[in-house]
């Protein structure tokens, strides 16, 4: 495994796409390791995907709002952020069920964004101010979600974004896209809990407004640079180390997945895009397979605590 430079790790030159289907905001790629297929949702397209990496092997599901995020339960399931619900998806038959309804502060517009379940089994899940990127106010709030609860953690956030759990659980990174910090805290995942952490970087639009994250086996932290078309490398101790051109201007999360978990999967959005634009870079909102010389983990499990 390339350790002494991560970055030099990923075959971006090789990336090929997943599949022919194009996202409006594609996001939460998780790859499930039991079928081997990578699931994703497309936000705006308010659905979720899911490809393998043969080919013809595609399936959606539509929901009724906004599809922000997921992750994998113990049973087989999804747990899918859908407006400002949590539901659960069985794949097979398409069933859904809501688990909770996620309050917003009064008379504030409000959807939920990234997610992540986590080492203690919890489904963890930032909401945001529903509105233009430029008028977005810190209404955002960081929530634990379990079968039975759901709790307010976190407040004074704006677009919460880039959570991401080490292998062990100890860690936990996490950004916010439009204050534009990255942060890398302890966590404890006994009972959920983590601290005030280390301000890792402030990044900006040229070096990358920090979307969505991923770690490896090994710490390191990728973080997608969506407004500057960048994968930005970090160590496990939080020096960035590279600054990696996507195949694609909107990068929006990297995740890693396949049989051994040594492809990067990486998505990307169109949203907002010029038809001029388009027509260069016509796979903007594909999701992208890139061969590496390092490795992921399996994901967590929403009830499946490590």
């Amino acid at each position: 495994m390339n350790t002494a430079n991560p970055g030099q790790a990923l075959a971006m030159s090789q990336a090929k796409l997943l599949c022919d289907t194009m996202s409006t905001l594609a996001e939460s790629p998780v790859w499930d390791e039991r079928r081997q297929v990578l699931f994703w949702c497309d936000i705006l397209g308010k659905t979720v995907r899911s490809a393998a990496l043969a080919p013809g092997q595609y399936r959606e599901w539509s929901f009724p709002h906004t599809v922000s995020s997921l992750g994998l339960c113990k049973n087989g399931d999804l747990v899918v952020a859908c407006g400002m619900d949590i539901v659960t998806l069985d794949p097979e038959s398409g069933k859904t069920r809501v688990l909770h309804s996620i309050p917003a502060p009064e008379g504030i517009p409000c959807r939920l964004n990234d997610g992540r379940v986590g080492p203690d089994g919890a489904f963890w899940v930032g909401t945001m101010h529903n509105v233009p990127l430029s008028d977005m106010q810190p209404y955002g709030e960081l929530w634990r979600v379990t079968e039975k609860s759901a709790e307010r953690v976190q407040t004074g956030l704006t677009c919460p974004n880039g959570l991401a759990f080490s292998l062990d659980g100890s860690i936990m990174w996490q950004s916010d896209s439009v204050q534009k910090w990255i942060r890398r805290r302890k966590f404890d995942s006994r009972n959920g809990s983590f601290d005030e952490g280390v301000l890792v970087a402030e990044m900006t639009e040229e070096t990358g407004r920090p979307d969505g994250g991923c770690l490896d086996s090994n710490g390191t932290y990728y973080s997608a640079g969506v407004s500057a078309g960048l994968l930005n490398v970090f160590t496990p101790d939080g020096k960035q180390t590279d600054a990696i051109a996507a195949p694609v201007p909107h990068p929006t999360m990297p995740c890693f997945g396949g049989p051994d978990f040594t492809t990067l999967f990486l998505t990307s959005h169109r949203h907002n895009m010029s038809e001029d634009r388009l027509k260069q870079v016509p796979f903007s909102g594909g999701v992208w397979a890139i061969p590496t010389d390092t490795q992921g983990f399996a994901a967590f499990r929403f009830g499946e605590a490590a």
